[in-house]
């Protein structure tokens, strides 16, 4: 996409919305539409009865208490949403490490927020009307404003805070291989680069679709194949075909009756509402999963 959009032909508009519309359906949703089976085994991990009324009943609860904050309180709850959404990613890309301590939960927030800081700070003019959709945006126009005038700075206080974390974390853990730090460093730079250089939505798709997305889903079926019920990578992949053809049908229903697909800013918008309230428990439910994956690897 990088190479496209800067060397042969700029990516337009239209063609940027496709391809996340695309990757949302393909890999979004299925990522996310895995929770009821990963809590699931998170609860045969830890020999108990797995109760499909009280997961539904809790994560249900999570996703309208999420939505009440953002309705009744959105500066809060979009606040709200970009520290969680940091944390799971962050979380998602250093699920190999050490990071249930303190210092590795800081070391996981602030990584979240530099690539959240690198995708929205620098295409801010592409988030300003997404934001001014809603009447909530020009309620809290000021503070708009204000994000738009210290994006430089917003981003420099990101990337200082990951460089402090990420020294006193692995000065708190220098058994940890030389060959993994550098493979880390490696990978994290080009991540950062392709997003700096990559329009808000191409940024987004390929960090959270392409990215973010594919690597769930490995993790996913990895933690799902350990299962005795779901011993082979096909039936994990068509359980959540299953549960992914659910949510989709629900967000057609959802988006035609709520105007989604108006124009694309609304499609954006609505997109990020629905991966904000999805967000609380989604997230609960992957950082269930990764707690068990690094228990596992320190056993």
């Amino acid at each position: 996409m990088l190479f496209v959009h800067h060397y042969i032909q700029p990516i337009s508009v239209e063609g940027q919305f496709l391809a996340f519309a695309t990757g949302i359906l393909f890999l979004g949703i299925p990522h996310g539409a895995a929770d009821l089976l990963v809590a699931n085994q998170n609860a045969n991990s830890e020999k108990k009865r797995f109760s499909m009324l009280f997961f539904f009943t809790n994560y249900l609860g999570r996703l309208v208490g999420f939505g009440a904050i953002l309705w009744f309180f959105p500066l809060i709850g979009n606040i709200l949403f970009i520290f969680l959404a940091a944390y799971h990613f962050g979380e998602t890309d250093l699920h190999r490490f050490r990071t249930d301590t303190l210092w590795g939960k800081i070391l996981v927030m602030n990584y979240g927020l530099v690539i959240l800081s690198i995708i929205l700070m620098p295409n801010f003019n592409e988030v300003r009307p997404i934001l001014l959709l809603f009447k909530a945006g020009f309620d809290n126009l000021a503070f708009i404003n204000w994000l738009d005038s210290h994006r430089i700075g917003l981003i420099f206080s990101a990337v200082v805070l990951f460089l402090l974390s990420v020294t006193i974390y692995f000065s708190k853990n220098k058994e940890l291989a030389f060959s993994e730090n550098r493979y880390f460093s490696i990978q994290f730079l080009l991540i950062l680069v392709i997003l700096y250089n990559l329009p808000m939505v191409l940024g987004f798709t390929f960090y959270f679709v392409i990215w973010h997305s594919t690597l769930s889903l490995k993790n996913i079926t990895s933690y799902l194949r350990k299962n005795s019920n779901f011993n082979t990578a096909n039936r994990v992949i068509r359980q959540i075909v299953f549960y992914s053809l659910l949510a989709i049908g629900g967000i057609l229903i959802f988006g035609f009756t709520g105007f989604m697909f108006i124009n694309n800013n609304a499609i954006m918008a609505y997109s990020f509402l629905g991966l904000a309230v999805l967000t609380a428990p989604h997230m609960q439910v992957m950082h269930d999963m990764y707690h068990k994956i690094r228990l596992n690897q320190n056993a």
